[in-house]
């Protein structure tokens, strides 16, 4: 049975809409190059009356174009370099966030 059109996320990391790459690096060498949403940690994210805010920046996107990644990595998102603080973070849906530092910053990230 195929998927409901909602499922289909493509649409929605595509880079004329939503999304932008990340090259993700180890050891100076590509190890990727992923469409997904960079979330600026600046602006609050609100829902209704609820709101969140956090600190550092994320990178989500699909869970599998980021399987392999890791701590340590390194994401170039929009001409400015992160460093990955540990392996994606998935929610149960397809979708995993990277959270990333800049380099020399410290961020209270709820980790």
């Amino acid at each position: 049975m195929p998927h409901p059109d909602w499922e289909d996320l493509s649409d929605f990391f595509d880079p004329d809409e939503f999304a932008t790459t990340a090259i993700l690096t180890r050891d100076g060498a590509v190890v990727g190059e992923v469409l997904g949403v960079f979330d600026d940690p600046s602006q609050v994210a609100s829902l209704g009356d609820y709101e969140h805010d956090h600190q550092s920046p994320r990178f989500t996107c699909p869970e599998v174009a980021v399987a392999g990644v890791q701590a340590g990595d390194v994401a170039e998102i929009e001409g400015k370099t992160f460093d990955v603080m540990k392996g994606p973070q998935r929610d149960g849906t397809g979708l995993a966030s990277l959270i990333l530092a800049e380099p020399n910053v410290i961020y209270n990230a709820g980790l």
